[in-house]
């Protein structure tokens, strides 16, 4: 459970990082052309994770073809999910976009009854509901954020979230990386087909934006690893309130690169995030006390951290 927290934990930090290459990007080039190249480049974390794993030749495992259907049905809903994302950013102030991002968890943990049979008790959906309570608390949503455009980043956090709860439907003895490969393969084909359809194509102009675009796909590839990985080690409703981190990442770094974020904004609702993940802990921990400790000081000491670093 805690290494499957730390990689879920890794993976949102990395989605962060990615939104801030979209945001730089999306000055010069269309979201149709950040979708595609996200895609392309986003396959070197996975080539290289299984290079270095010497598990390269996994690649050649046949599919059923109902695993090929799953496939190419999270490829579909990933490259909706990246143009109305993208999108969002160029219409919305970064920290709105991971506001509304993060019903994702809410997503997560109601597909999981109907698509894998979950059980979900009372304590979960409180969890959930108390850190989406957290999300809005933060951010302050005035009328102005029911735009049509404040709808995109609802429409990306379904669609993720039903890549992520798809991926569950396979074996566990599947490779987590092979199964994004395969799965990436359709959302850059996806993705390549909007761009051809509805943009013209423009060359990478400078050396600063290759950078950008390499970055762009290596957090957006090491993010979508992460998380595949993080919801194969365990039940998806009890990780969907850590993916609510992601507001006080996304707060971070909207202020270091975008002056944005006020420090007051934070308060209360950062507390609530952290206890929507504790009341996860202490349910599926509560036979293991050291482990809860742990994790305790380890969401406080992130608190601190972040308090701390802010002006």
């Amino acid at each position: 459970m805690t290494r499957a927290i730390l990689t879920i934990l890794g993976a949102i930090f990395s989605f962060s990082l990615m939104g801030v290459a979209v945001r730089f990007l999306t000055a010069d080039y269309s979201v149709f052309q950040i979708s595609f190249t996200r895609n392309l480049f986003g396959f070197l974390p996975i080539l290289l994770m299984l290079a270095y794993s010497r598990q390269i030749n996994a690649l050649k495992v046949p599919f059923t073809r109902r695993e090929w259907l799953i496939c190419v049905t999270r490829g579909g809903s990933v490259a909706i999910a990246q143009i109305c994302l993208f999108t969002a950013y160029t219409k919305l102030e970064f920290a709105t976009v991971g506001t509304l991002v993060f019903a994702g968890p809410f997503f997560v943990t109601a597909l999981s009854v109907p698509v894998l049979g979950a059980q979900v008790g009372f304590w979960r959906w409180s969890a959930v509901f108390m850190g989406f309570g957290g999300v809005v608390m933060i951010m302050q949503p005035g009328i102005g954020i029911f735009s049509v455009f404040s709808v995109l980043p609802v429409i990306a956090a379904l669609c993720y979230a039903t890549s992520s709860t798809l991926v569950k439907l396979f074996p566990a003895d599947y490779l987590s990386s092979v199964i994004q490969f395969r799965s990436q393969m359709f959302t850059a084909g996806f993705s390549l087909i909007l761009w051809l359809c509805f943009d013209e194509i423009k060359p990478i102009a400078s050396a600063n934006d290759l950078g950008l675009f390499l970055a762009l796909g290596a957090f957006g590839g090491a993010g979508v690893l992460g998380l595949v990985s993080a919801y194969r080690m365990t039940q998806l409703s009890l990780l969907a309130p850590f993916e609510y981190f992601g507001i006080p990442f996304a707060l971070l770094l909207g202020w270091w690169f975008f002056a944005e974020a006020p420090i007051e904004r934070l308060f209360p609702g950062v507390f609530a995030i952290v206890a929507g993940g504790l009341v996860i802990i202490w349910r599926q921990t509560k036979l293991k006390k050291e482990q809860y400790g742990c994790m305790f000081w380890v969401l406080f000491l992130f608190c601190c951290i972040l308090f701390s670093s802010m002006p």
